[in-house]
């Protein structure tokens, strides 16, 4: 049969118990005429049944004010039971006093099986805190008056150790089991006080200590309570006087993740009188005021530096954080402060070597029974983990000081490593500026700042790169890319600005401590050396050829990419691009010299002395030598017929002057079926030694050539006069490559040639511009001329033949056969007639078509009048097109100029006597 349970209530002193027992036998009725409870054999328990200890309140922040009244959410705590051991022949009368009396004559030992709610949420039991001792009831049996006013006092239960103190009731409290409100923060009001703490008081109880009771009193109306538990990461404290907590602190202790200072998250509530603000009625409530607070304990952490980590010393500028107007954390071990949608921004700086940097960044709070943050909370700080800094040049890795170490960075984003005993912080990602491209290539996007990562190999060694060994193992390439995962450096549009001659345009990868931005897969060690040159390397030309298809993969040391980095010298910032002693091999029409060292290119644009200035002062000079090089045609596999070798070809441009392009060693060869011309040859490469070159910029590009006039040159039966020989070399700066053309004469200006008793003239033209099919155009024509004068008359007759063959760039050729027929008559100077016959045939080869026309031109000159008339046959096209004979359109005077008419006329008259 279950043990009954009795309510015992007395007015007098608010006594308000329920009561029930077992192992007692009730007796007869005794001196009272009450009955009787007798422990009579084996153990017995009295058990006494209390009301709600405790009362849960909203607490309010520092700035709480009201103008009425103001209703927060509040709860009661469960009731609680104290269990107390009776001994064997104890005789209780069954009243209220005989009951309390029992209790309280120190017999009774409170039981294992006692609990209460108190504070709210937490489930307790009271325990002694020495062992052996017991835990006891001290109370009244009876109502206590005052003896003058006859005031009754409340009854209330004071439980303490048996061996107490006066001043400490010598208990402690074993929390069994803990559970939050739910209330929410609304309004005026946050969260009541403990809350996301009570589990915590409950595991650590278990885990390392229970919290000690030095005041612990029961009545109907509430508990009165004074604990206090400090615990290896946590503390407590808590003063409750009638269910109501005048004073609830709790701390944790952790760091501030991800940069580890040390902290102590600080949840204090205490009971103050708070204002109200109404005219009508000015007065105060007794509220519950919480204060929230990051307290940091060593703000400054020196010796930092790690390799993925490039600051020697970090320090948050602040010693106390407040935290009321944030929102409060589930969980107060491990959040992060003013959550994900406002987080807090702590101001932190830190140190680089002599540079420091300011930002403000959210941290996660982890406590340190915590090894780091869960994925969940890194997933809320993750989307706030980027420091945006004004450009600041940062040493990021910290060993040696190498060019390529130091980057001009504009944000940080910083995660957490572990380390085995704990965490260390890291640099994730940065965003970083590249100054030396910004410099050599403005406006091609390298203002912009772009985001790399350090490379894994340099993430795995461990510990500060302080000693040789560590320092050593740093690799070459240090950074990489992450968006986009590769930046595009092209100086193929500004040719000017990387020595001309050459223009490199690759995709960096990676960002070499020697050399800065480089595509990795050309550095030392690449399996295929040669088929990575040409993936990195593609659209990139060395005097218009094919960069990838010139460097020679086979010699010692392996070919790399170019150096663009900055260097200070003199206490002044230099971008520096270095590209020396790259040995190159034939390809195309480009050829080694016959004899001496192989080609070469060396390429510096960086710093010299100036020229004017204080001693020590330096300009900007960029200097570009293609060194021991030939160029062939026609291309190899055919046998060449002309081969322009030279010493050297050097593009240079400095400060305040304009670039200039110098030829060394220029030689001209004529092979093959052209030997004829080799006394050509010997008087033009005479006569360019003597004479010095020509020079022109302009904003596309630098032209350096030689123009000389031969009067007479032999070639074979021929002979040649009034020939002028031109050389020249265009470096162009845009994206064009550089050409080489030869000449002799020109159409407008031909050379006369004689055979025997025959004559005639012509031009030759040849241009090489990297692998573009070479323009070449080559006119001649001879016949016979004959002249009479007659004193009062003068006439010419004229019969001359010729072919002008053009090869243009795109490999498209043009052939041109033709006839003059002709002769004039002048009479007196009064009378001029001249006739004009001109048959030519040409042929085209994209599509094969062959073209014929025939012009008939006469001249009247009558002194007060002229005339000239023109007969034009059209153009007839032979061959090709739809038809085997076609007559296209007759051309209009406007047409015929334009189709180079004129031009011919010109060219006719170049040769009358």
């Amino acid at each position: 049969m279950a043990a009954q349970t009795f309510l015992i209530v007395r007015s007098d002193d608010f006594v308000v118990l329920a009561v029930r027992w077992s192992g007692l036998e009730i007796r007869d009725q005794g001196p009272s005429a009450l009955p009787r409870l007798v422990a009579a054999d084996g153990p017995a328990t009295l058990t006494v049944g209390f009301p709600p200890q405790a009362i849960l309140e909203q607490t309010t922040a520092s700035g709480f004010h009201t103008a009425g009244l103001v209703h927060s959410d509040s709860r009661l705590a469960g009731s609680g039971e104290l269990e107390f051991a009776v001994p064997e022949g104890t005789v209780i009368e069954v009243s209220a006093a005989g009951i309390l009396g029992a209790l309280a004559d120190g017999r009774a030992r409170l039981g294992p099986a006692s609990g209460l709610e108190m504070p709210w949420g937490l489930d307790v039991v009271p325990r002694a805190r020495t062992q052996g001792a017991d835990v006891v009831a001290e109370h009244p049996d009876r109502p206590v008056v005052a003896p003058r006013s006859g005031t009754v006092g409340l009854w209330s239960t004071l439980l303490r150790a048996s061996d107490a103190v006066p001043g400490d009731a010598g208990l402690e409290i074993l929390p069994t089991s803990a559970s939050d409100s739910g209330i929410l923060a609304a309004g005026l009001f946050q969260r009541p006080p403990l809350e996301g703490w009570r589990d915590i008081i409950r595991t650590s109880s278990h885990a390392f200590s229970r919290p000690r009771v030095t005041r612990l009193e029961l009545s109907a109306l509430g508990g009165s309570l004074s604990a206090a538990a400090k615990w290896p990461s946590d503390s407590w404290t808590h003063e409750m006087v009638l269910g109501r907590d005048q004073k609830v602190d709790v701390a944790a202790q952790g760091t501030l993740w991800p940069f580890g200072f040390p902290a102590v998250y600080q949840d204090f509530t205490s009971r103050e009188f708070l204002p109200v603000h109404n005219p009508q009625a000015l007065g105060c409530v007794a509220g519950l005021l919480r204060r929230r607070t990051l307290v940091i304990t060593r703000p400054l952490l020196t010796g930092t530096r790690a390799p993925a980590f490039p600051f020697d010393e970090v320090e948050i500028l602040g010693r106390e954080f407040p935290l009321g107007s944030a929102v409060e954390p589930d969980d107060p071990r491990l959040f992060l402060p003013g959550g994900p949608l406002d987080p807090v921004r702590f101001p932190v700086r830190c140190r680089s070597g002599d540079t420091d940097i300011e930002f403000d960044l959210p941290l996660v709070f982890v406590s340190d029974t915590l090894p780091a943050p869960s994925p969940g909370v890194l997933a809320q700080w993750q989307p706030h983990s980027t420091a945006r800094i004004p450009g600041t040049r940062i040493d990021m890795v910290g060993a040696e000081g190498r060019p390529g170490d130091v980057l001009e960075v504009h944000a940080l984003t910083f995660s957490g490593a572990g380390t085995g005993t704990g965490t260390r912080p890291e640099v994730a990602t940065f965003d970083a500026v590249l100054p030396a491209l910004r410099s050599l290539l403005p406006g091609s996007g390298h203002e912009q700042p772009r985001t790399l990562r350090y490379a894994s190999e340099l993430r795995t060694l461990a510990g500060p790169l302080e000693d040789a060994e560590r320092r050593a193992a740093v690799p070459d390439v240090p950074f990489l890319f992450e968006a986009p995962p590769a930046v595009p450096v092209s100086f193929t549009g500004n040719a000017d600005r990387s020595g001309g001659l050459v223009a490199p345009q690759f995709k960096a990868d990676g960002i070499s401590r020697e050399l800065g931005p480089v595509p990795t897969g050309v550095l030392p060690g690449a399996p295929d050396l040669e088929a990575a040159l040409h993936e990195a390397f593609g659209g990139a030309t060395l005097f218009g050829f094919p960069l990838a298809s010139l460097i020679d993969t086979a010699v010692q040391p392996r070919p790399g990419p170019p150096a663009i980095v900055q260097k200070r010298v003199n206490g002044a910032l230099f971008t520096e691009m270095r590209w020396e002693r790259l040995r190159l091999k034939a390809h195309s029409a480009f050829r080694p010299r016959a004899t001496g060292a192989p080609p070469q290119l060396d390429l510096l644009a960086g710093c010299a002395p100036a020229a004017t200035g204080p001693p020590g002062a330096l300009e900007p000079v960029t200097t570009c030598t293609l060194k021991s090089f030939a160029l062939a045609l026609p291309r190899p596999p055919m046998a060449p017929l002309l081969k322009l070798s030279f010493d050297a070809v050097t593009f240079t441009r400095s400060a305040g002057r304009p670039p200039d392009v110098t030829v060394e060693g220029l030689k001209i060869e004529f092979e093959g079926a052209l030997k004829l011309l080799r006394e050509l040859q010997t008087r033009l490469e005479s006569l360019i030694g003597v004479r010095g070159a020509t020079s022109s910029v302009s904003t596309s590009g630098v032209t350096v050539g030689y123009e000389v006039g031969i009067p007479k040159a032999a070639a074979g039966m021929f002979v040649l006069q009034n020939v002028t020989g031109r050389v020249r070399v265009t470096v162009p700066f845009v994206e064009k490559p550089v050409s080489v053309a030869l000449g002799f004469a020109c159409r407008d200006h031909p050379f006369a040639l004689t055979v025997s008793a025959f004559g005639g003239g012509g031009y030759a033209e040849v241009e090489m511009a990297g692998t573009d099919e070479p323009r070449v155009e080559i006119s001649l024509e001879f016949g016979a001329m004959v002249a009479l004068d007659f004193v009062v008359a003068k006439a010419e007759v004229h019969a001359l033949g010729g072919v002008r063959f053009q090869r243009r760039p795109d490999g498209g050729v043009e052939l041109e056969a033709f006839i003059r027929i002709g002769g004039s008559v002048d009479l007196l100077g009064l009378v001029t007639v001249s006739v004009e016959l001109r048959v030519s045939l040409t042929y085209l080869d994209d599509p094969p078509r062959l073209f014929g026309r025939a012009t008939l031109v006469i001249e009247l000159d009558l002194t007060l009048y002229s005339e000239t008339v023109t007969v034009d046959s059209g153009t007839f096209e032979l061959i090709g097109g739809s038809a085997p004979a076609r007559r296209t359109r007759d051309l209009t005077v406007a047409e015929r100029d334009a189709s180079g008419f004129e031009a011919w006329q010109r060219y006719r008259k170049a040769f009358a006597p």
